[in-house]
């Protein structure tokens, strides 16, 4: 199995669920440090409640509590542009050096691959439990969530809807 110096996932979190966390476990079998991209900063609505500002504060948590701050590197903004060519050159910017993409986004990975860049798709974890848009459709129904994110992020989370 070939591992990569510098890996790059992207993803909104909203919010960070077990999912993300197994994504993020999964890509450390791969690539020995990790650049996190959040996507789509300065957008607010019902689907996108967390600001860059919680998103980067949960995932610091996340690295600590994992034991992961010797190998997530940086947590940057990501922008959204309507024109994929924009889009890699801003996210290109933000992540400095990166040797592989990780993640299960096509349209992500798609432009990441017409620019060369090789692509892990690591699969997803339990997609019907650990969905961020079920995640935000039981929130705003007030059913139960909570079990679908790490326990350490619940208050956080509670907090900050």
């Amino acid at each position: 199995m070939q591992k990569y110096k510098v890996g790059f996932l992207i993803g909104r979190f909203q919010p960070f669920h077990k999912g993300h966390l197994y994504l993020m476990r999964k890509s450390f079998q791969h690539v020995n440090t990790m650049v996190i991209g959040v996507g789509s900063v300065g957008v607010v609505n019902q689907d996108n409640f967390l600001s860059f500002g919680q998103r980067k504060k949960i995932l610091e948590e996340v690295c600590k509590k994992e034991d992961w701050n010797d190998k997530v590197s940086k947590i940057v903004p990501l922008k959204d542009y309507y024109n994929d060519e924009l889009w890699l050159k801003h996210t290109l910017e933000v992540s400095g050096k990166i040797d592989v993409v990780i993640g299960n986004n096509e349209w992500t990975n798609g432009i990441f691959e017409r620019a060369g860049y090789p692509v892990l798709r690591l699969g997803f974890y339990k997609r019907y439990l650990y969905e961020g848009v079920k995640i935000r459709e039981l929130m705003r129904e007030g059913k139960k969530w909570e079990s679908r994110i790490p326990n350490y992020l619940v208050n956080f989370v509670r907090k900050s809807r």
